[in-house]
């Protein structure tokens, strides 16, 4: 089985810290996308994320959909999270890794496609690399700054471990491929006990998590030790 990634969308939440405890018993480093309008309230649970050695991504301010909004209005609402999460890396006396960014929904931008890449490259975020994910439908993302994933069970779409159970099990097949996975799953909306679950139903079958940094296009050898080393 090849090695997956954890990232959690719609970070942070109030409930955070008890998903960091679940992330700590099955020793995983998780790769949360931030909101900036959850960050505002939620600041506290974010330092505490980075305290426990997780990464911090951009997810946006408001997490609309980018082929909805102006490109000069997206632009503004990554600089204002960026912002946020940079404070939270100096409050917790942590040096940020990398810059990364996930578009709300997945929504690149459509026909402005292009233009939200150039926003992304003009601040220096760096992508997975694309050479280390083995599926076909990926070569769609490679040059992009954004991360996207390779598996999404749904949690956004269920409410019982029962329904989660189900959902995990529709992905069996990619779960038990040979190219590395990019695992979506969701802070906001998700109860501890959900998020736990997941985890439990991964590890159930032998899925092996490995570090987001591993990933990071472009990373130096001190960041890649970093990820060895947690």
């Amino acid at each position: 089985m090849a090695t997956a990634y954890l990232t959690v969308d719609d970070a942070p939440s109030a409930t955070l810290p008890e998903k960091l405890a679940a992330l700590d018993d099955y020793g995983v480093r998780a790769l949360f996308f931030c909101e900036g309008r959850r960050l505002a309230d939620h600041a506290d649970q974010a330092r505490a994320a980075v305290e426990a050695g997780h990464l911090l991504g951009n997810h946006a301010r408001d997490h609309n959909h980018a082929s909805d909004i102006a490109v000069e209005d997206f632009a503004e609402e990554v600089d204002r999270t960026e912002a946020a999460i940079d404070e939270v890396y100096a409050d917790a006396g942590v040096e940020r890794p990398a810059k990364l960014f996930r578009f709300p929904f997945g929504d690149k931008g459509g026909d402005r496609a292009a233009e939200f890449q150039t926003v992304l490259a003009e601040r220096g975020f760096r992508p997975p690399e694309a050479d280390l994910i083995d599926y076909d439908f990926w070569s769609d993302h490679a040059g992009d700054r954004d991360w996207f994933w390779t598996v999404d069970v749904a949690d956004y779409n269920v409410d019982t471990k029962e329904g989660l159970a189900e959902n995990v099990a529709d992905a069996a097949d990619r779960l038990g491929s040979d190219s590395r996975d990019i695992l979506l799953f969701h802070d906001g909306g998700n109860s501890p006990e959900q998020f736990e679950h997941y985890l439990h139903l991964l590890d159930d079958r032998g899925v092996d998590f490995g570090d987001p940094l591993e990933l990071v296009d472009g990373a130096d050898a001190s960041e890649r030790r970093m990820a060895e080393d947690y």
